[in-house]
């Protein structure tokens, strides 16, 4: 136990905070005990987060060691008060997704019904120019698939970890945008995951499109052209401005942007 916790000043406030928020009177000894659980508790990590569910499952495991039987008995007694505030506070943060949601649900129209047949048609040259380089290609759409696979596991178990049942405008919302990686693929989102024989692949892909990349623009540039006016006026309409992680795709035809155009396949994705 460090330093830290032998301080009588910070002793005696958490004593006051618990006294104040839980309703109990904490020994010195039982103090110490709660510094170092909240310490372990709130312990920075870049990989591993607590659900709220989970952290309360943790309170509960090291309440029950810290305190007095009578003090636990008090503490669980609050516990479904507790519970009920945090499931009415997350029913009511999901009817903030409802603009985002009818915005997605416009959008994946707009893909099947305009961006996809718009697409089918017009990468019909592109994919003679990459008959050659076949193998690589169908290599790179077999990994994007996987991909696709175990982001729509992490959706799920993510959302059920954190959301339970209570939140289903989030987890229709997640899986629409879902969806749309399928019909106009993300290269970006999939390029993070890469190991070291994909990243070759697409390197070599990558190479090769940088040499037809003003052909292959040209091509695309009306089609994503109407696609971005789509997401302004779609955003517009539902959302508002829009920021962060709720952009949508800008298509500025670099070589990378292009390497959706590699992976587009109608056939292959089925989300």
């Amino acid at each position: 136990m460090t330093a830290l916790h032998d301080n009588e000043w910070e002793i005696k406030a958490l004593q006051t905070r618990y006294k104040a928020t839980n309703g109990i009177e904490l020994s010195e000894d039982q103090a110490k005990m709660m510094l170092k659980y909240e310490e372990d508790k709130d312990s920075g990590s870049s990989k591993y987060f607590f659900s709220i569910w989970e952290e309360l499952d943790y309170e509960e495991v090291k309440f029950k060691e810290i305190l007095s039987p009578v003090q636990f008995e008090s503490y669980i007694s609050e516990q479904s008060g507790r519970l009920k505030q945090i499931e009415e506070s997350l029913i009511q943060n999901d009817k903030q997704y409802l603009p985002h949601l009818n915005a997605a649900e416009e959008r994946l129209l707009y893909y099947k019904n305009i961006l996809v047949p718009s697409l089918s048609k017009k990468l019909l040259t592109f994919f003679v120019a990459f008959n050659s380089e076949r193998t690589k290609v169908n290599f790179l759409k077999s990994e994007y698939k996987k991909f696709l696979t175990d982001t729509k596991k992490q959706i799920l178990v993510d959302h059920f970890c954190h959301s339970k049942t209570l939140q289903p405008m989030l987890l229709r919302l997640s899986l629409l945008r879902h969806e749309q990686m399928c019909l106009f693929p993300d290269y970006f989102a999939f390029k993070r995951t890469f190991d070291t024989a994909t990243k070759a692949v697409s390197d070599f892909l990558l190479e090769k499109i940088s040499r037809i990349s003003e052909n292959l623009s040209e091509t695309l540039k009306q089609t994503m052209d109407e696609l971005k006016e789509f997401n302004t006026n779609n955003n517009s309409k539902h959302i508002g401005e829009v920021r962060g992680w709720h952009t949508t795709i800008n298509f500025d035809n670099g070589k990378e942007e292009l390497m959706s155009a590699v992976l587009f396949d109608t056939k292959k994705y089925i989300c």
